[in-house]
């Protein structure tokens, strides 16, 4: 798990690097296909992070009454919430002031209502109302067989992804409304994680890696089609984390990740690395939109490297500022 949490949060990385470019540049200049490629490889990042929560958290053997566990898991995510949440606020009032495009305070807080104060943010206005429900959830598996939770998790897929493509296909806006609902959606992704932790029946490596090949192929090729025939914004579909095609990316590359049973960056390191993790999702947005606005951004630096160098760059630095507010008193909760 925590060899999964550190690939995925690099992959966030490249793929928030690389969106830059994909609807920064036209389509017909050979640099967006460098975008589109990495961001299509990298889309597997947010359901592998809910399939981890839901393979720790929703195993039956945990007992915890509800105090216990709202105690130790919301405060986790609360705390950093409200703080990244005012952070970003600030940060969106900073930028309209140097670009000299006013921001009103109606505009703030339509932002934090839709659970976008900024654009990754999302993710954690969606995970605590699931973390919310969880201990619910917990006596759902409890009391269900392998085969029910298959077919429960096959069904909820199936309606989410109908009605993510339904909703894209309106207004190519899918999380517009108001986020306490988003949690819904994600509920197969949650209940795959344990089902994939629990799985016991060996399942090829060959197989998991070719289904991963194909459907960041399928992603690519499906956004670059899409985006040409009618615009990059509906192109995105094929990136939605409920696509056709990302579903079956998401599920071979947990499968993959299951089997890194050795510590990534040894025993000593590996963990608290990982602890980082949450820390280097909220702090990344900033240093990239301050290399961005250096010139320094993978739009300006047109290479095929650029967008792998420019993520790396921001993932390490991402990590020491995460290691050292983790390490002061007054702030290490936010992180």
């Amino acid at each position: 798990m925590d060899n999964a949490r550190l690939i995925a949060i690099y992959a966030v990385v490249v793929l928030h690097t690389s969106a830059g470019v994909v609807t920064g540049i036209e389509v017909e200049n050979n640099y967006w296909w460098v975008g589109n490629l990495f961001n299509a490889f990298t889309r597997w990042c947010v359901p592998v992070f809910i399939m981890v929560s839901g393979a720790l958290l929703l195993d039956p053997q945990k007992q915890e009454d509800l105090a216990t566990f709202y105690k130790k898991r919301l405060s986790r995510v609360l705390i950093p919430i409200v703080a990244w949440t005012l952070l970003y606020l600030g940060w969106a009032v900073l930028k309209s002031a140097i670009t000299k495009e006013p921001i009103t305070a109606a505009e703030l807080g339509t932002r934090v209502l839709s659970g976008s104060p900024h654009y990754h943010m999302w993710f954690l206005y969606m995970i605590v109302i699931l973390y919310v429900f969880t201990p619910f959830f917990r006596i759902i598996v409890a009391h269900s067989s392998r085969q029910n939770l298959i077919v429960l998790v096959t069904i909820c897929f199936v309606l989410a992804a109908i009605n993510f493509g339904y909703t894209f296909a309106v207004s190519a806006q899918p999380r517009s409304d108001l986020f306490v609902n988003w949690f819904l959606l994600y509920l197969p992704y949650f209940f795959l994680g344990y089902l994939i932790r629990e799985d016991s029946t060996p399942r090829s490596t060959i197989f998991m890696g070719l289904l991963f090949v194909l459907s960041s192929v399928l992603t690519a090729a499906g956004c670059y089609y899409l985006s040409l025939s009618h615009t990059v914004k509906f192109g995105q579909y094929f990136y939605g984390y409920l696509s056709i095609t990302v579903i079956p990316m998401s599920i071979g590359v947990m499968y993959l990740l299951k089997r890194l049973n050795s510590p990534l960056l040894g025993a000593s390191w590996t963990r608290p690395a990982a602890n980082l993790t949450l820390g280097v999702y909220l702090i990344h947005p900033i240093i990239l939109e301050t290399i961005n606005h250096l010139g320094y951004g993978p739009n300006t630096l047109q290479n095929v490297f650029t967008i792998p160098a420019v993520a790396t760059i921001i993932f390490t630095a991402s990590l020491a500022i995460a290691w050292i507010l983790r390490r002061l008193p007054v702030l290490r909760q936010t992180v």
